[in-house]
């Protein structure tokens, strides 16, 4: 049975891949596994979140930022915000809430520091 949409299943465990690039051009997906060459990745991360459960990220880096992150086990969705360092289901400015891998395109001109919800 599927988790509510914003909760997690129980122990659902989470990578999150933070990645930057300067130029991203309008072909490239973030959703596909092959990484163009001109990203540099910033960060992984790796844990788990309880049912119902949120796990909070600063984000500070500077510039356009593409999240990406896959749950292992689960379906843990991805919420961002520039004015809440606590972004939920119902307080975000991006969210991916996908059956899948999700991704989020952070851009530049959002204030930081960002703030992640797992």
């Amino acid at each position: 049975m599927a988790a509510p949409r914003g909760r997690a299943a129980p122990w659902t465990t989470a990578l999150l891949l933070l990645l930057t690039s300067q130029v991203l051009s309008p072909g490239s997906c973030a959703d596909k596994e092959e990484v163009p060459e001109e990203w540099v990745f910033l960060h992984v991360v790796q844990g788990q979140i309880g049912a119902g459960k949120y796990t909070h990220l600063r984000l500070n880096h500077e510039g356009k930022i593409v999240l990406r992150m896959r749950s292992l086990k689960g379906d843990a969705d991805l919420y961002v915000s520039a004015s809440s360092l606590h972004p939920s289901f119902d307080d975000y400015k991006l969210q991916s809430a996908t059956c899948g891998p999700d991704a989020v395109s952070i851009p530049a001109h959002f204030r930081r520091p960002v703030g992640i919800s797992i």
